[in-house]
């Protein structure tokens, strides 16, 4: 691992912290809503009017670390991106995609 990577791995860490929530019902630090997309920070997008799909961060970090196979991206990224594919699947609910829809 280069130091680059770690860098990225601890600043992960410590954006978890400060920003994720510690249980999988709690909401994030910054929350921003835009319909319909993201709600209370999360990626959410409807489906129905009952039901709408929620795209987990970790899967978008799991994109950028999977590119990262193909395509030259910074190390520190890499390492950030790593540690909330981590710190995503460690929610108990890291494989519900489908859920209420919140914009109702």
């Amino acid at each position: 691992m280069t130091l680059l990577f770690v860098a990225g791995l601890i600043l992960s860490i410590i954006y978890s912290y400060i920003i994720l929530p510690k249980e999988c019902d709690d909401e994030p630090k910054i929350n921003p809503n835009f319909y319909p997309i993201m709600f209370k920070g999360m990626l959410i997008v409807p489906i129905t009017k009952k039901k709408a799909l929620h795209i987990h961060h970790w899967l978008i970090y799991l994109f950028i670390c999977f590119s990262g196979l193909f395509f030259k991206i910074p190390k520190i990224i890499m390492g950030f991106s790593f540690g909330l594919l981590v710190q995503g699947l460690l929610y108990k609910d890291c494989l519900k995609f489908i859920c209420d829809n919140p914009y109702n």
